[in-house]
C-alpha cells in the first residue's frame, strides 16, 4: 500500500492510543470520586465526569454542579463551572469553549486534558522551559547509555523504560541490556508490570500501544510523566541524590528549598566547585546566592536551565530543579584538601610486637609532602610511626606494643584527609584459635555451624569466608558470645564449599573445611505411565545436578519384587537407566533413592494393559430420563489406554461428562435432551469394547400432561377434594413421552385402593379409582417406574355425606367476637359434619347494618369477612338451612383502630448485622391502642424469618434471622397501615473473621520519642461485617487514638496516637470484640536512639535498625 493508503490509517492509530490513554488517565484521578469514562466525547458532554475531575484535580469542591443534567443548558452550566475553575487555577486554555465540550469534539476535548495533565501532572508551578523539553533532559541524564532524543521512537522497544526503571529501582530490572529489540510489545509489557508492581507506575497505556509505531509524544509523556511528576520514583530519585551528595536530610523537596541558592552552592561545593564566601553565606541573599550557584555549575561544566531570579521564585517548577540537578550527576567532583591524600590500610590483623604498614598515596597534582602529618596514639600514650616517600607513595611503619584500641590521624596542610581519624584494635595469638567444625556431608538447604574458640588468643577479630563450587566467594557474618565465634552457612549450590577461617591476618588451625554438598531433590525419576504386557519398559534416574551420591532403585508389582537391569547411561554418565519387562496387567511401582533418600517422580508407576478386561455397566446404557442425568460406568480393570465414548441421538452427538471414580473406573455421565433410542459407543484406543454399541431408551416423564384441570377441584389447603363412594378420573398424554409405561397407586388411610390404567385412545392414559373414607389421600404416578415431576397429587375426601343439622356446625375465628372498626376482619362457617346445609349471615347493630362476604369452601364449609364502620355493640346471625346455629346470635364487640402513627420502633437490630446473627427490635404499642402488628423483612432473593412475641403489655420483641448478605427491607404494619419508618432498610453482611484483619506500619513499632511516626493501619478486606476497637494503654494511662478511612466507603482505616513519654505502649486491636493476629502490640518508645539500638541488638532485630536508619536518612 502507498503512502496515500497508510496515512490516514497512522492517523486514525495515534487518535486510537491518545483517547485510550487519556481516558485511562482520567479514569486514575476519578478513582476518589467512584465515577468512570468509557468514551471521551460522550461521558464529558453533560459537565459531570469534567467537574469531577477538576476536583480531584484541585482537591476542592467547585460549585454546585448537577449530578444529572436533564438540558443543554445545565450540561453547558457544568462544563462552563469547571473551566472557570480550570482557568482561575492558572492554567491557560486556548480555543476551549463549552459548546466544544458538550458537542462532543474530540479534539477539543484532547487539548483540555493535555493542558490538565502539563498543570497537575507534569509541571505544576511556573517554567519557562517547556514540560517537554525538561522531561527530555532528565531522561538523558539519567539514561546516559541510551540517546534518548525523542517521546516516541526511543521508547517503542521497552529497552529504555527497562532502563529507566532498574535506574530508579536497582535489580528490578538488571538484564535490560540484554532485551531483543524486536520483542517490542513484550518488553513494553514485562517493564509495565514491573513499574507497577515496585514503583506503583499505573498502566494508563497498553503495551501493544506504547510499542506501536503510531505512539504519539502526550501519549508517551501522559505516561512516562508518572515517573517524574511531584512525588514520583524520579522525584524521590533525585531529592535522595541530592540528600545523600550533601549528607542531609534537611532537604525536604524540589521547589522551595532551593530558593535560596544556599544547596544549590552546597553541590557544587561538594563536586569541588568555587562558591565564594562558602560556607557562610547569607541565606537571606537569595538572589546572590543562586548567582554564586550558578557560576560555579558552570565552572564544572553544567549549563544553567534557570536564571537566578527564577530560582527564587516560591512557585518554582519542581520539573525545572529535577532537570538541572541531574545534570550535576555526572560531574566528575574536583579534589579538596582533604581528597589530595589518599591512604592505603589494611588494620583488621595488627600484632603486638610486630611491624604494620599502611600506604599514602598523593591524589592530586601540585602536592606537597611537607605539609603531611601523621599522627598515631593508643591508650598509652603516642606510637611512634616512620614516614617514607618514594615517588607519589609515601610507606608508612609502627610498631605496636599494647593491645587495645588505636587511632590514626593523617592530616593535609592542617585539614584530616577523608577515612580518617581510623580506629583499629590491635589483636592476640591465632596459634590459640581452635576450631571447632570438622569437614562433612550435607544436604542443600541444612545450615552448618562454624564455630571457633577464641579462648587464650587475646583480642582479636575472627572471620570466615566461603567459596561455592562455582568459585563465588563471600564472607560469612559472625556472631560472639563469650570466647565462640560461630557464622551460619546454608549452601545454595551443589557440590564442594571450602570455608576459610582466620584470626586476624591469619589461617587458624584445622582451616579450610569442605562441605559436600549434595541436592537429593534436584535428582528425579521419569518414565512411562503406561504399558502392555510382555513390552520392555524403561525410566530414568537424572543425577546430573544432585552432586555426589549413591543410587538405588527397585521394582514391584503387587508387593513383589520384579527382576530389572539398571546402567550408566553412555552418554551421560550422571545419569541411570532401568529397564524390565512386565509379565502380567498391575499396576508396577518404580522407586529411586539418591543417598537414601526417595527423589523426585518416585515412586513411579506404570499401569500395564490387558484390553479384554473392560466392562461397561450401568443405568446410563439401558434406560434414562429426558432432561435428567444419568450415567454408567466403564471398568479399564488395570488395563489403562485410551477410552472414548461417543452418545448420540438420530446422528446428532450429545454432549457427556466423565469423572475417574478410582485409577480403573470412569464414569460417564450425559443429560437426554430428546426422548427416543440412543446410541452409545465406547471405544478403547479406537475399537468397540463388548457390548458396543449400546442402545438405551430414553423417556421424557415432564411430556406426560394432566388433561384435567383441577383449580376449581382443590380446596384452600391445595388438596384435590373427593366425594365419596365417587369414582375419581384423571386424564393423562402420553404421546411425547417416549417409550415407558404408566402406572399409579393411591394411597388412603386404610391403605392401597384399587386403581385402573385405561388407554381409551393411543398416546392417553386414564386413571380412576373411588375413595371410601375420610382423610388424606395420595395419588403416586409413574412412567417407566420414574415418579412424575408432580407426583404425589394429594388429595382429601371428607367421607361419607352427612344428613342436614345445624347442631353440628362450627363457628370459629376471632371475627365472631371481636373487631376493629374498619379493618377487615374474617370468620369460618365450618359445616363439615351437618350435612350439606345452605347458609346465612347477616350482621346487624345500632347505627347500621354491616354486610357480610361470605364465599364457599370445599366440604361445606364458609369463610366470611366484614368490616364494620363504627365501633360498639354488634350481632352476628348465622343459619343452616333456615335454622340458628350454635351460639347464634354471637356479640360482637367492634372497637376503635389501632394508631399506626404512634408506634414506637427502636433496637440495635435497625442498624443491620451478618448473616446468622439474630437481631432485635421492640415495637412499641402502647399509645396507639388495640391493633395488630404483622412484620416481613425481604432480602434480594430469600426472605428472613420474622419472629412476633408478644409481652401483653403492648410492647413486642421482633426477633429477625438474615439469611443473605444483602440490604433487608423491613415493613412493619399496624392494623393494616405502616408505622413511621417503615418500610425500614436493615444492611446486612458477611460474618465477621478477625483473622482477615491486617495491621502494620510504624506505629506498631518501636522507635524513638523526639521522632517516632505513630501512624499504623488496619485493613479489614474480607473480614466481613464487623466494628473496630482500637485501645492504647500507655506508661499510665489508656491513651486517645485518632482513626479514619482512608478513603470513603473503603476498608482500610488510618490510626493516630501521639506518644509523650518514652515507655512500652500496649495496643488492642479487635475486630467485633475478638482480637485481630498480632494484637495486642507491644511498642517500646525510648527516650534516645542508642537506647532503641540496644533494645534491637537485645531481641536481635537486625532488620529494624536498617529500616530505622533508611527512615531517618530520607
Amino acid at each position: 500500500m502507498g503512502e496515500s493508503g497508510g496515512q490516514p490509517v497512522m492517523d486514525e492509530q495515534w487518535v486510537r492510543i491518545q483517547e485510550t490513554t487519556f481516558k485511562n488517565w482520567c479514569n486514575e484521578q476519578l478513582k476518589v470520586s467512584g465515577r468512570s469514562i468509557e468514551n471521551l466525547a460522550t461521558d464529558m458532554c453533560d459537565g459531570v465526569c469534567l467537574a469531577a475531575l477538576v476536583e480531584s484535580l484541585q482537591f476542592r469542591k467547585i460549585g454546585r454542579v448537577y449530578t444529572k443534567p436533564t438540558s443543554k443548558i445545565q450540561k453547558l452550566q457544568n462544563v462552563s463551572l469547571a473551566l472557570k475553575a480550570i482557568t482561575d487555577d492558572n492554567v491557560k486554555l486556548v480555543n476551549v469553549g463549552g459548546d466544544d465540550i458538550v458537542n462532543g469534539n474530540i479534539k477539543i476535548i484532547f487539548g483540555l486534558i493535555w493542558s490538565l495533565v502539563q498543570r497537575y501532572q507534569i509541571s505544576g508551578r511556573k517554567s519557562k522551559a517547556p514540560p517537554k523539553k525538561l522531561m527530555t533532559i532528565w531522561f538523558r541524564s539519567l539514561l546516559p547509555e541510551l540517546d534518548v532524543t525523542n517521546f516516541t521512537t526511543d521508547w517503542n522497544d521497552g529497552v529504555a523504560l527497562h532502563a529507566l526503571i532498574d535506574h530508579l529501582k536497582p535489580g528490578a530490572s538488571p538484564d535490560w541490556r540484554k532485551l531483543n529489540r524486536n520483542d517490542r510489545v513484550e518488553n513494553c509489557r514485562r517493564a509495565m508490570v514491573i513499574a507497577k508492581e515496585q514503583l506503583n507506575v499505573p498502566r494508563v497505556i497498553s503495551p501493544e500501544d506504547f510499542a506501536n509505531s503510531a505512539l504519539d509524544e502526550l501519549s508517551s509523556m501522559t505516561y512516562l510523566s508518572y515517573f517524574v511528576k511531584h512525588e514520583s520514583p524520579g522525584y524521590y530519585h533525585t531529592l535522595n541524590w541530592a540528600c545523600k551528595q550533601l549528607r542531609t536530610t534537611n532537604i525536604t523537596n524540589l521547589t522551595t528549598d532551593w530558593n535560596d541558592g544556599y544547596f544549590l552552592c552546597a553541590i557544587v561545593h561538594s563536586l569541588g566547585g568555587s562558591i565564594p564566601g562558602w560556607p557562610n553565606l547569607d541565606r537571606k541573599n537569595k538572589e546572590e546566592n543562586c548567582k554564586k550557584g550558578i557560576e560555579g555549575a558552570k565552572e564544572l561544566g553544567v549549563e544553567p536551565l534557570l536564571s537566578a531570579k527564577e530560582f527564587m521564585d516560591p512557585h518554582l517548577d519542581h520539573l525545572s530543579v529535577m532537570s538541572y540537578l541531574s545534570r550535576f550527576e555526572s560531574v566528575q567532583p574536583r579534589k579538596s584538601n582533604a581528597e589530595k591524600l589518599q591512604i592505603r590500610f589494611n588494620f583488621d590483623n595488627i600484632k603486638t610486637g610486630s611491624t604494620a604498614e599502611f600506604q599514602l598515596v598523593k591524589a592530586d597534582a601540585g602536592f606537597d609532602t611537607s605539609k603531611v602529618t601523621v599522627q598515631l596514639t593508643c591508650e598509652t600514650g603516642e606510637v611512634t610511626c616512620n614516614v617514607a616517600w618514594s615517588n607519589k607513595t609515601a610507606t608508612c611503619s609502627f610498631i605496636p606494643t599494647s593491645t587495645g584500641e588505636h587511632k590514626l590521624t593523617v592530616a593535609y596542610d592542617g585539614t584530616v584527609i577523608k577515612g580518617c581519624p581510623i580506629d583499629f584494635i590491635t589483636k592476640g595469638d591465632h596459634t590459640k584459635v581452635k576450631l571447632l567444625t570438622q569437614s562433612c556431608k550435607m544436604k542443600m538447604g541444612e545450615v552448618c555451624d562454624v564455630k571457633v574458640d577464641t579462648s587464650g588468643s587475646g583480642r582479636g577479630e575472627v572471620f570466615m569466608e566461603s567459596t561455592s563450587p562455582t568459585g563465588e566467594l563471600r564472607y560469612l557474618t559472625s556472631l560472639r558470645e563469650g570466647n565462640i565465634v560461630s557464622a551460619s552457612i546454608q549452601p545454595k549450590e551443589v557440590g564442594i564449599w571450602v570455608i576459610h577461617v582466620y584470626f586476624g591476618e591469619d589461617e587458624v588451625q584445622g582451616s579450610p573445611i569442605s562441605l559436600r554438598v549434595n541436592d537429593p531433590q534436584k535428582a528425579w525419576l521419569s518414565g512411562p505411565d503406561e504399558g502392555n504386557v510382555g513390552e520392555m519398559v524403561a525410566y530414568k534416574v537424572n543425577c546430573k545436578s544432585a552432586g555426589e551420591g549413591e543410587v538405588k532403585v527397585s521394582v514391584s508389582c503387587n508387593h513383589s519384587d520384579v527382576p530389572y537391569d539398571i546402567g550408566r547411561d553412555t552418554e551421560d554418565g550422571d545419569n541411570y537407566t532401568v529397564m524390565f519387562c512386565p509379565e502380567e496387567s498391575g499396576v508396577y511401582e518404580i522407586r529411586a533413592k539418591f543417598n537414601d533418600l526417595e527423589i523426585r517422580g518416585s515412586p513411579g508407576r506404570v499401569t500395564i494393559q490387558d484390553p479384554s478386561q473392560i466392562s461397561v455397566t450401568g443405568e446410563g446404557v439401558a434406560r434414562g430420563t429426558k432432561g435428567e442425568e444419568t450415567s454408567f460406568t466403564v471398568n479399564a480393570s488395570g488395563v489403562g489406554g485410551n477410552i472414548k465414548v461417543e452418545i448420540s441421538a438420530k446422528g446428532t452427538p450429545i454432549d457427556c461428562k466423565w469423572n475417574q471414580v478410582n485409577p480403573d473406573v470412569y464414569e460417564f455421565k450425559y443429560r437426554p435432551p430428546n426422548a427416543g433410542v440412543y446410541d452409545i459407543k465406547v471405544l478403547w484406543n479406537g475399537r468397540d469394547v463388548p457390548g458396543s454399541p449400546f442402545h438405551p431408551q430414553i423417556t421424557d416423564r415432564s411430556k406426560v400432561y394432566l388433561m384435567d384441570d383441577l383449580t376449581d377441584q382443590k380446596d384452600e389447603n391445595d388438596h384435590l377434594a373427593l366425594k365419596c363412594d365417587s369414582e375419581t378420573i384423571l386424564n393423562f398424554n402420553t404421546g411425547e413421552a417416549g417409550p415407558g409405561s404408566f402406572t399409579a397407586e393411591v394411597l388412603s388411610p386404610d391403605g392401597r385402593l384399587p386403581v385402573n390404567i385405561r388407554k381409551p385412545d393411543p398416546g392417553k392414559v386414564q386413571v380412576g379409582f373411588t375413595a371410601k373414607v375420610e382423610g388424606d389421600h395420595y395419588i403416586h404416578l409413574y412412567w417407566s417406574s420414574v415418579p412424575l415431576e408432580k407426583s404425589p397429587i394429594l388429595a382429601y375426601c371428607p367421607g361419607p355425606v352427612l344428613p342436614v343439622n345445624h347442631a353440628h356446625v362450627l363457628v370459629t375465628g376471632d371475627g365472631c367476637r371481636t373487631a376493629r372498626a374498619t379493618v377487615p376482619t374474617e370468620f369460618m362457617v365450618d359445616g363439615k359434619k351437618a350435612g350439606p346445609g345452605i347458609p346465612r349471615v347477616r350482621m346487624t347493630g345500632v347505627k347500621t347494618n354491616v354486610d357480610v362476604e361470605m364465599r364457599a369452601m370445599k366440604y361445606d364449609r364458609y369463610k366470611c369477612k366484614y368490616a364494620a364502620p363504627y365501633p360498639g355493640g354488634y350481632l352476628l346471625h348465622v343459619e343452616w338451612s333456615g335454622f340458628q346455629v350454635p351460639g347464634s346470635p354471637f356479640k360482637v364487640n367492634i372497637t376503635t383502630k389501632g394508631h399506626s402513627d404512634k408506634v414506637k420502633v427502636d433496637g440495635p437490630g435497625l442498624r443491620g448485622g451478618y448473616v446468622g446473627q439474630e437481631l432485635r427490635a421492640v415495637v412499641d404499642t402502647t399509645e396507639a391502642g388495640n391493633g395488630e402488628v404483622l412484620a416481613d423483612c425481604r432480602g434480594l432473593r430469600h426472605n428472613a424469618r420474622c419472629d412476633l412475641i408478644d409481652h401483653r403489655n403492648g410492647k413486642y420483641t421482633l426477633r429477625m434471622f438474615p439469611t443473605e448478605a444483602c440490604r433487608h427491607k423491613l415493613e412493619i404494619r399496624y392494623d393494616g397501615e405502616d408505622v413511621p419508618g417503615s418500610p425500614f432498610t436493615v444492611p446486612i453482611g458477611e460474618p465477621p473473621d478477625p483473622r482477615k484483619v491486617k495491621v502494620f506500619g510504624p506505629g506498631i513499632e518501636p522507635g524513638v520519642i523526639q521522632r517516632f511516626e505513630s501512624k499504623f493501619i488496619v485493613e479489614t478486606f474480607g473480614a466481613g461485617a464487623g466494628q473496630l476497637s482500637v485501645r492504647i494503654r500507655g506508661p499510665r494511662s489508656a491513651f486517645h487514638v485518632d482513626m479514619k478511612r482512608d478513603r470513603e466507603e473503603e476498608r482500610t482505616i488510618v490510626c493516630r496516637y501521639d506518644p509523650e513519654e518514652p515507655g512500652e505502649y500496649i495496643i488492642m486491636v479487635k475486630w467485633s470484640g475478638v482480637h485481630v493476629p498480632g494484637s495486642p502490640f507491644s511498642v517500646p518508645v525510648f527516650e534516645s536512639l542508642e537506647a532503641l539500638y540496644k533494645h534491637v541488638k537485645q531481641t536481635k532485630q537486625v532488620e529494624l535498625i536498617a529500616d530505622y536508619q533508611w527512615k531517618e536518612e530520607i
